[in-house]
């Protein structure tokens, strides 16, 4: 082993172990690695930056915004909804589920899939009084197993199909995924039917709002009198610590009930303010303003309501702003004009102020406010909606055109007229000219975090294979296993990945598999084509765990899941993957 093998050894080891550990940002790390390469001399500076301008990178993006310009156009709701209202029978209703996921996913986000469905799901669960987590494992099992029908249904798609571009000069097709992304998706979502009711847990059936988030707070009012502190001042004036562990959630004025407070309405005499707080953030409150009490009550989830204010269920997602940071810090009633009602959290009673507690991915929160003000903090916070939007009303034009310019790329790609970063980049630009996406919801659309993990670790990945790690690595594994078949090297990477892709994200885990697949190919003078496909299965197989993709842990909130209910569903779907993938692939590309 040289010196360079042994720091990109060293240091990818290092960065798994971040990854592993989850404490940093998977972004964060990615980048740092980048940097802490090129330091090195492990990547060149004049180089370092080129994974950014990678086509895979460009295509990630361009899809991200082609996936979301269907959305926004209607066609995607109206389509579930259409569905949705044909489907009626229990077991029906669960194949139409983890199939339209599936479907869906094979040509957008998974987690994007995941969030048209998941409202509709837990609508469904509540409407038959059967737990959501019947639903949701498998529905986000489903959004991986669909992500292999395409080309692009998942970044590891492009990422395989770009390492064998740079290996022969072609990537794979835009369905050359097809025939083993739809033997898993066909035989494996039947199989869970049957399986997924013994095998998931049934937590949270028929529980109520006020269950689900433990709410025990009082609406409690006071009175403004003369020489109060608060009189011809506006919340924002007063500034957020005063109100740091009350919600203003209503005001009285001259007689008549106002369910908003603008933050920068100045306060009257007289006015009677509507607080929501527990008895003891109540009792601190009353002292540090000096006001008194007017009258108190138990506070409902539907009394939280009215007067044009709703409430709103909502999952934090991994890359929110609101992670790792408290309702306070966000400054949510001044900035966005809504409330932080509850905070769920599976396996954790939460017994401080929600507006105090450090927000993590998976969390469910209950927020309050107008609909408009709600739906506007969704878009900035990133939050996933768990309660089902309804249908709005679109153009007709914009739903053709949107679906004329998607299939459009799409078939362009297939028949190699172009290739798919043009294809797509071309056809994300002519969506937001066509005004069926505006250029801000094409930015929000992107999942930037993603991208910089992929144009940090490419160049990375690129340094495994220049400093001949990637060969020692895979003479490892031919040493490890002498003179046996393809088809149990090919079993062995395919392990390793699966094991890789359940701790760490999945992209990452194509990059670091993809240069040592290749290797042992090489070696062996066998078609890298197995190899990569293989690779490709195995990162997206992370059916074990709910940290290994976040369609597994947006589901964790919603679900009532703990970390070790995942095993077993996953176990059978990995199971059945691993012995389903191998003779497929086998047969597709001989060894």
């Amino acid at each position: 082993m040289t010196r360079e093998q042994g720091m990109i050894i060293t240091l990818l080891v290092v960065v798994l172990i971040n990854f592993i550990w989850g404490k940093l940002r998977f972004d964060f790390v990615a980048l740092s690695s980048l940097i802490i390469a090129t330091l090195l001399g492990l990547v060149a500076p004049g180089e370092a930056f080129d994974g950014f301008a990678n086509s895979a990178v460009i295509t990630v993006a361009a899809i991200l915004v082609l996936s979301e310009g269907l959305v926004r156009s209607g066609f995607v709701d109206a389509t579930v909804q259409t569905l949705e209202k044909k489907v009626k029978r229990p077991r029906m209703q669960f194949l139409f589920l983890v199939f339209g996921v599936a479907a869906f996913s094979a040509f957008m986000n998974n987690v994007g899939a995941m969030a048209l469905f998941m409202p509709v799901a837990i609508k469904t669960a509540r409407k038959t009084g059967v737990s959501p987590s019947r639903y949701l494992m498998p529905m986000a099992f489903a959004s991986l197993l669909g992500g292999l029908i395409t080309l692009v249904g998942s970044p590891p798609n492009i990422i395989v199909s770009q390492f064998r571009e740079d290996l022969i000069g072609r990537g794979f097709g835009m369905f050359e995924f097809a025939p083993v992304g739809l033997s898993l998706t066909l035989l494996i979502l039947p199989i869970m039917l049957f399986a997924a009711p013994q095998l998931t847990p049934v937590r949270k059936e028929n529980v109520s709002q006020e269950d689900l988030f433990e709410i025990k707070d009082y609406t409690t009012s006071v009175k403004l009198i003369e020489g109060c502190e608060l009189i011809g001042k506006s919340l924002v004036e007063l500034g957020r610590d005063f109100f740091a562990d009350v919600n203003v959630i209503g005001y009285v004025r001259n007689e008549r009930k106002h369910s908003r407070v603008s933050p920068y309405m100045d306060f009257r005499v007289n006015d009677m303010l509507i607080l929501e707080a527990s008895t003891d953030n109540i009792e601190a409150f009353l002292k540090k303003s000096k006001l008194t009490l007017s009258g108190s009550k138990k506070l409902s989830a539907e009394e939280i309501g009215g007067n044009g204010v709703i409430v709103s269920e909502v999952v934090v997602t991994q890359t929110s702003h609101f992670v790792g940071k408290t309702a306070r810090d966000m400054d949510l009633r001044n900035n966005h004009g809504v409330n932080l009602l509850g905070v769920a959290r599976v396996g954790v009673r939460v017994a401080q102020s929600p507006n105090r507690i450090p927000l993590k991915e998976g969390d469910v929160l209950l927020l309050q406010g107008t609909s408009g003000s709600i739906q506007e903090a969704i878009r900035y916070l990133g939050v996933l909606p768990l309660v089902d939007r309804g249908i709005e009303l679109k153009s007709t034009t914009k739903i053709a055109l949107s679906l004329s310019i998607f299939i459009g790329a799409l078939l362009i790609v297939a028949f190699e007229i172009l290739p798919a970063t043009i294809a797509f980049t071309t056809a994300a630009l002519i969506m937001i000219l066509t005004d069926v996406i505006s250029i801000k919801r094409a930015y929000e659309a992107i999942d930037f975090p993603i991208l910089i993990l992929l144009g940090s670790l490419i160049p990375v990945s690129q340094a495994l294979e220049t400093t001949g790690a990637a060969g020692l690595i895979s003479s490892l594994i031919i040493k490890i296993a002498p003179g046996v078949e393809p088809w149990a090297i090919l079993a062995i990477l395919l392990f390793f990945s699966m094991a890789l892709t359940n701790l760490i994200n999945n992209a990452a885990a194509a990059l670091l598999m993809a240069p040592i697949a290749i290797g042992v190919a090489q070696l062996l003078g066998l078609n890298p084509d197995a190899f990569l496909m293989i690779v490709l299965v195995g990162s997206t197989s992370a059916y074990m765990t709910p940290i290994g993709h976040q369609s597994n842990t947006i589901i964790m909130g919603p679900g009532g899941y703990h970390f070790g209910d995942y095993w077993r569903l996953g176990l059978l779907v990995s199971v059945m993957t691993f012995f389903i993938s191998i003779p497929v692939i086998m047969y597709l590309w001989p060894v």
